[in-house]
Order: structure tokens, then C-alpha cells, then sequence
């Protein structure tokens, strides 16, 4: 290298002067020294030994003085020439003394990284390394400490002979004379691209883990935190520097069943999983799903990772759930007691009609039969409201005035009013609020909640009770509807308020958000079910209206339902006729497949001078429409019935005659599947009928 014959050209002339004074101080000391023995000068052997003296003396000195320090600097030189082409960072020499900064010397590194061969490389400037999107940051750094004359080293893209692109750490450093000059550059090349991707997958890693919705906490062996992401100081509600250090179980709720089996899977080094209490700072706590997994190197866990996640509004999604089957089961048995204990109160009542008939001339008795039908109309009335509760009944929904309804309802409830608490009724002036409803399942509703009031005051005491129920108008309820969609379809835009208002005990906000649930109950099992309050949001739900609750421990409770009003006028009605419409021998197929309530709307129709064809199933009911169909005029048909349903045989009937009058008779309709029949034909017996209703239907198909 020409670094190296410059130092050895330096070097030999400071070595070649040193030999010459050797020698001549050498000579002068041996000459010295024969004259100093008496030796005669001129002689021949004199001559031959101071040769030999001064030829010893320099071979010596030579030795010492030159084969020494070039043995010594070829070893070095040999070692750098090693260590330069087997270090795995390719070196490049630039000489900034001749035009272009060309390129002197390169390693078997340097062409492996760049993939240039060295005959390709020297004598070229190295900006052929440099790309189109060169960091121009870097690229100044460089030529500053350039111009400076100091060391640099800067991170830059530089690409290969194929094109590819690798991240370059460049460490750039001068090479000073002997005079100060720079005489060499000295470039360090070290492909960093795969230390930089697995440092930017770190970082999205750790970013990821920093950012996620799951809380994430890592503590090591003894449990101590060492790391904590954002999620989980907010959902402890503290913040990472006090969090760290602290024991990772410390977050747990110490009544928790499960830290035990967590801490022992600590212990242990294995995994572990469930749900459990955690605690926040603030002494609250909160359902988690939580999920602890150790990290392993190559004989044991050496940390631990901790994921877990606020469940709480899952938890009060699964107690929604819950009651949302409950709800489904307790509808589905009341549906299926319904239906049969309809049955039974139609054959009842059928036949009790049948007999007042034949009563005429016994007041005593008939008056009798009249009480037992009013206690069989009340149970069906019972039954109606179950139904009611559980969203699945077909309430006689009628347009009444609520203004002379709840008046009559005031004096009605007087009577199971203890006289020690003052009931009365607030109504706004000459104000007519017509609604559409079951009357009797709202008066059934409001005399529950008119109950209730009663026992909250008696249990409250000290006070004088009184019940207060205030009609009038009212704004949307919208801060009770969940939803922006009206879920009926177009939201109503007037309403009318029913306040039922008492000064009883009063309800703290834990006991008000159970009261609607099916079986909750704060009272005795002698004296409450559980199910009042229930079935009057069952009930109220069904007119689309919404009930509202706001009570105050020590202070009283009022409810408020919300009722869309009707924009028809309520009609003054003729008293029911007390007997059955009388026929011209119409013939009229009555399907139904309980024998006792088919026989007895049957003789109570041939009583009134109707012909009937009976039928126990659909199927029948078909067979028999076709064998007599110029006979009848006529068809009442159960829509529950086995083989076929009142609505097949509906279809069967209109496909060849379209106008023949059907009434269909239902207590209970399980598969709803009356509500396209009942739209078009407008013909509907509810078990257990009564006179009114029965004469309705034959009014709609004989006139």
C-alpha cells in the first residue's frame, strides 16, 4: 500500500543515518583502541581485523536497527490485511487529494454488501451507492464533517449493484499525515436492514401492545409489575409510574375465588384463564376476563403476561339475556296454560248461558248463573293480563276515554282502599283523552300499582298515606325510548300521562332497577308474587307506551305511563243485548277440537235458531265445507286445531269462494298467525266469548 512504502521511505532515512554514525563511531572506537594496545596501524592483519570488528558491529546493529522493526511491521501489516478482509464491515479507502475523491481501496465485505466486484469499485466516487431517494439530511451531515475534516456517521439508504436498497450505518472518519493533512477518508459500510426492520417491527409491536383496547400488564417472577399499556391504567384508573413495582395481584379483589388458582399458576409457571373481580384505585370494582401466560427462555418462565378486559357491560348483557329467557319461558307456559284454561272457561260459560236461559221464571236462580258468569268473565280477564306479561296475548282493544275510566276506576278502588289513606284523581279541565286499550287490562294494571301504594304506605307508617292519580297531556316521552326508530313505526305525536303518585317508603335506586323483573319482590311470599309490576309493563309495552318509575327512600314513589292518544272521538254504545242474535236457519261449520267448547257454542247457536255442522279438525273441517257447501253460509273456525289450523282451512275455503263470511275463535294465538286473516275479515270470537261479542260477528256475516 502506498500509506506503507511512504512510512517505510521515512523510516529508512532515519535508519540509514543512524547505521552511518554507528559505523563511523564503530571505526573511530576500534582504531582507538589498536592504538591505545600499541598495535601497528599499517599492518596487513590489522587491516583484516578492523574489517571484521566493524563488519560484527554492523550486522548488530543492523539487526537491532532495521530487520527487527521490518520483521515486526510485516507482522502487523499482515494482521491488519487479515482483520480488514475478514471483518464483516466492509472498509473503503477514498483519496481526497486527487480529483473525483476516487475510490483506493475496498474489502471482500464491501463487495458483498454492495454486490460490486472490486474492479467495478475502485477509482470511482462512491455517490454511485447513492439512490434517487438519498436522505438529503444525511447526505449534508456527510459533506459537512467532510468539509470539517471530522468524523461522522449518519444512517442512509444506498443501493446495490442489483438495484435492492439496505440501509447503510456509515461510519466516516479522516486519515491525518504526518504533516496534519488528511490524506485518507475511511469509510465504514454496515448493512443494518435487518437489525432496522426487527427494530420497526419492535416498535409496532410495542406500539400495538400500547394501544390496544386490552388491558396489558408484564411483572415477573415474584409478581411485580414491570410494564402496564394504556388500557390498563385506565381501567384501573391509575397511571403507569405508580402501577410499576406494585404486585400484579394487587389490582385483584381479595373476596375473589380465583386468585388463588392465579397466583398459584405464578407459582408454577403454567397458564391460566377466567372471569373475576378486579379492583380500581379508587376502591370500585369491576368484572374482568382475565388471561396470564408465561414468557419462557430456554429452561423456564422468566416473566409473565397478564391480559385482561373489562367485562362489566358484557355481564349486564348476560343478565339481559337471562331475563330475556326467563321472560320467553314464563311467556311460553303462560301461552300453554292459557289456551287450555280458555278452553275451559268457554265450555263453562257456554254453558251457563244455556242454562240461564232456561231460567227465565227462576229470578232467584238466574241471578245466581249471572254471578258465577261474572266470576268466569273475571277469570278470563286474569288470564288476558298474563298473556299481557308475556307479550303474547290479543287484547279487546278498544277507543275509550280515560277521563270518565279513571273516575270510575277512583270509585271502584275506594272500596280496597284502607280508609286511613285518602285516594283522589287530578284532571286537567274539560280534557277528553281518548286511547286505544283493554279496558279491563288497564283497570287491572292500575289497581296493581294503586296496591302496591297502599303497602308502601303501611310499611312506612308515620305518615297520613295518600294516592294521588293525575291525568294529563304530555310531551314524547323520548328520554325513555332507547332507540331514535320508534319501534311501531311512525312515533305518535300526543300523549297523555298517567301519574299513580303515594308518600309510602319509597325505593332506592338499586331496588327500582329490579322492579320490572319477573318475580322481584320485596315484600312477603304471602303477600307478593313478584309479578304486579311485570305484567303492567307487559301490559303498557303492548299499547306502545312506556312506564317510568322515580322514588325516593322515606319519601314516596310515582309512576308515570306514557299512552299514545288516539285522534278518534269515543262513541256512546247501546247496551248489549243479554241473548244471541236470533237467525233465519243460517248453517254455520264450527271447527274446534275440544269437544265441550265446540258442542256448546254449537247448542247456544241452535238455540237462537242457527243450523251447525261440527268439525274436531281442520282437516275435517275441509272435508265437510266441500261435501256441504250450498248448505253453509258460514264458517267459525279454532285457530288452533290438530291436522290443519283455522288458517288453513281459511285458505282452503277462499280459494274457490272469496266473500264466504269466517270468524275464527282463539284464545290464545301461539303462531300470531291470525294477524293477516284478522286484517281482512274483521271477524274474531276471543275464548271464552260473550253474547256482545258473538252477536258482533254474526251482525258482520248475516248483514
Amino acid at each position: 500500500m502506498e500509506a506503507l512504502s511512504e512510512f517505510m521511505s521515512h523510516i529508512s532515512l532515519r535508519t540509514s543515518a543512524k547505521l552511518l554514525l554507528a559505523i563511523v563511531v564503530s571505526e573511530a572506537v576500534i582504531m582507538s583502541s589498536f592504538r591505545w594496545m600499541g598495535v601497528e596501524m599499517g599492518s596487513f592483519w590489522v587491516s583484516v581485523a578492523d574489517v571484521l570488528l566493524l563488519a560484527a558491529i554492523s550486522s548488530i546493529v543492523i539487526s537491532y536497527w532495521v530487520i527487527a522493526p521490518l520483521r515486526k511491521a510485516k507482522q502487523q501489516n499482515d494482521v491488519f490485511n487479515a482483520l480488514v478482509e475478514n471483518i464483516d464491515v466492509g472498509v473503503v479507502l477514498t483519496d481526497p487529494n486527487t480529483p473525483g475523491h476516487p475510490i483506493t481501496f475496498v474489502n471482500s465485505a464491501f463487495c458483498r454488501i454492495t454486490g460490486y466486484p472490486v474492479e467495478e469499485v475502485i477509482g470511482r466516487n462512491p455517490r454511485f451507492l447513492q439512490g434517487e431517494d438519498v436522505d438529503q439530511e444525511a447526505l449534508e451531515q456527510t459533506r459537512s464533517a467532510i468539509r470539517d475534516q471530522r468524523s461522522v456517521r449518519v444512517l442512509q439508504k444506498s443501493r446495490r449493484k442489483d438495484g435492492t436498497c439496505f440501509w447503510n450505518d456509515l461510519h466516516l472518519n479522516p486519515i491525518f499525515n504526518h504533516h496534519g493533512d488528511v490524506q485518507f477518508w475511511v469509510g465504514l459500510v454496515n448493512d443494518v436492514t435487518a437489525a432496522r426492520e426487527l427494530e420497526r417491527e419492535n416498535i409496532r409491536w410495542a406500539s400495538a401492545l400500547q394501544q390496544s383496547d386490552e388491558a396489558v400488564c408484564v411483572f415477573n417472577q415474584d409478581g411485580v409489575i414491570e410494564y402496564v399499556n394504556e388500557a390498563f391504567c385506565s381501567n384501573v384508573r391509575a397511571c403507569a409510574a405508580d402501577l410499576v413495582g406494585q404486585s400484579a395481584l394487587s389490582c385483584w379483589d381479595e373476596s375473589s375465588a380465583d386468585l388463588v388458582a392465579a397466583r398459584q399458576s405464578i407459582e408454577q409457571g403454567v397458564s391460566w384463564s377466567g372471569r373475576h373481580k378486579r379492583c380500581r384505585s379508587d376502591k370500585t370494582t369491576y368484572d374482568a376476563l382475565t388471561s396470564i401466560t408465561p414468557i419462557h427462555d430456554d429452561f423456564e418462565a422468566i416473566s409473565f403476561i397478564g391480559v385482561h378486559r373489562d367485562i362489566s357491560d358484557m355481564v349486564v348483557m348476560e343478565e339481559q339475556f337471562r331475563q330475556s329467557q326467563k321472560m320467553e319461558a314464563i311467556g311460553m307456559l303462560v301461552g300453554g296454560i292459557a289456551h287450555d284454561f280458555n278452553n275451559v272457561l268457554a265450555g263453562i260459560l257456554g254453558n251457563l248461558y244455556l242454562v240461564k236461559q232456561q231460567l227465565v221464571d227462576s229470578p232467584k236462580l238466574h241471578a245466581r248463573i249471572e254471578g258465577v258468569e261474572e266470576q268466569g268473565y273475571a277469570a278470563a280477564g286474569m288470564v288476558r293480563q298474563l298473556l299481557s306479561f308475556s307479550r303474547k296475548g290479543l287484547p279487546d282493544v278498544k277507543e275509550i276515554d280515560l277521563v270518565p275510566f279513571v273516575r270510575e276506576l277512583l270509585k271502584f278502588a275506594r272500596v280496597s282502599v284502607p280508609e286511613s289513606i285518602q285516594l283522589h284523581g287530578l284532571f286537567e279541565d274539560e280534557a277528553s283523552f281518548v286511547v286505544r286499550c283493554d279496558a279491563v287490562q288497564l283497570q287491572q294494571s292500575l289497581l296493581n300499582l294503586i296496591v302496591n301504594a297502599t303497602h308502601a304506605i303501611a310499611e312506612r307508617g308515620d305518615v297520613t298515606g295518600e294516592i294521588a292519580l293525575r291525568l294529563h297531556s304530555s310531551e314524547a316521552p323520548d328520554h325513555l325510548i332507547v332507540n331514535d326508530s320508534w319501534a311501531y313505526g311512525e312515533k305518535p305525536e300526543m300523549w297523555v300521562c298517567l301519574s299513580l303518585e303515594d308518600n309510602g317508603c319509597g325505593m332506592d335506586q338499586d331496588t327500582q332497577r329490579k322492579i320490572f323483573e319477573p318475580f322481584f319482590t320485596t315484600k312477603s311470599s304471602s303477600v307478593g308474587t313478584g309479578l304486579g309490576l311485570a305484567m303492567v309493563q307487559g301490559y303498557i309495552e303492548m299499547l306502545r307506551g312506556v312506564v317510568d318509575v322515580t322514588s325516593s327512600p322515606g319519601k314516596g314513589t310515582r309512576f308515570d305511563i306514557y299512552l299514545p292518544l288516539s285522534s278518534n272521538k269515543v262513541s256512546i254504545q247501546e247496551k248489549e243485548r243479554d241473548e244471541v242474535r236470533l237467525g233465519n236457519g243460517q248453517c254455520i261449520l264450527v271447527a274446534d277440537d275440544d269437544d265441550r267448547v265446540r258442542r256448546a257454542l254449537c247448542d247456544i247457536l241452535e238455540s237462537a235458531n242457527y243450523n251447525t255442522i261440527e268439525a274436531c279438525n281442520g282437516e275435517e273441517a275441509m272435508a265437510l265445507f266441500t261435501e256441504h257447501v250450498e248448505r253453509l253460509d258460514m264458517a267459525i273456525l279454532d285457530i288452533v286445531m290438530p291436522k290443519a289450523s283455522g288458517s288453513d282451512v281459511a285458505a282452503h275455503i277462499r280459494a274457490s269462494h272469496q266473500e264466504f263470511p269466517i270468524a275464527f275463535m282463539t284464545g290464545y294465538d301461539k303462531e300470531n298467525a291470525l294477524a293477516l286473516e284478522v286484517n281482512s275479515s274483521h271477524l274474531l270470537i276471543r275464548k271464552p266469548w260473550d253474547v256482545s261479542e258473538l252477536n258482533a260477528v254474526l251482525i258482520k256475516a248475516f248483514i
